[in-house]
């Protein structure tokens, strides 16, 4: 590796180092109890160094989930390639399952996701990002879409009364088995999913 490799090894280990100490403070106590300083002192750097990758600690919040949002979308894609539906609503409530499967082997993970991830936040990330992660599930996304053959009257507004719906109600669930298990949980959503999308459909 020259001098140039090395140093671009540097760098990502050290941007990486912030990440992992901001995300282990951000679920521990809160991105609002969190300071920068508390960040470059659990990374055991530098705070100049912090702002040579961020610009505060919602930007290195927003770098988060974009590495979460896109790692959980890969391990989602790829269980998904082993499933077969038979419509959208289905295609979607697997996706739902996957996530929350995930979610519960990582309850870290729904922590930040809960208290983190709000829509504006998802839309700027997910939906608009100009990143490999929006790109990806934007591509996912249309070709559902346009595999359906159905037209719907807001794509956008669908994706937020899906999310916030899954995102609202498997915290407690997870976390705390209240006010059902994961089952049952999982039973009433595969119930609401279809009415969402079917309520958004043109020709509902």
């Amino acid at each position: 590796m020259g001098t140039v490799g090395k140093l671009d090894e540097k760098k990502k280990q050290k941007r990486e180092a912030l990440l992992s100490a901001a995300y282990d403070l951000f679920t521990s106590q809160g991105i609002f109890d969190t300071s920068i300083s508390d960040i470059v002192k659990k990374a055991e750097m530098a705070k100049g160094t912090f702002y040579l990758y961020f610009k505060d600690k919602f930007d290195i919040r927003t770098a988060l989930i974009t590495e979460k949002a896109g790692k959980l979308f890969s391990v989602v894609r790829e269980k998904m390639r082993d499933k077969k539906a038979d419509s959208l609503e289905e295609t979607v409530i697997q996706l739902v399952d996957i996530i929350i499967d995930e979610l519960d082997a990582d309850k870290r993970m729904l922590e930040f996701i809960s208290k983190n991830l709000r829509w504006g936040i998802f839309h700027k990330v997910i939906l608009e990002g100009g990143n490999e992660v929006s790109d990806s599930f934007y591509d996912w996304y249309n070709e559902l879409i346009q595999s359906s053959g159905r037209t719907f009257r807001n794509h956008e507004l669908m994706i937020y009364m899906i999310v916030e719906l899954v995102n609202s109600t498997c915290y407690n669930v997870i976390l705390y088995q209240e006010p059902v298990g994961l089952d049952e949980l999982k039973e009433e959503l595969a119930l609401l999913i279809p009415v969402i999308i079917r309520n958004q459909e043109m020709d509902a």
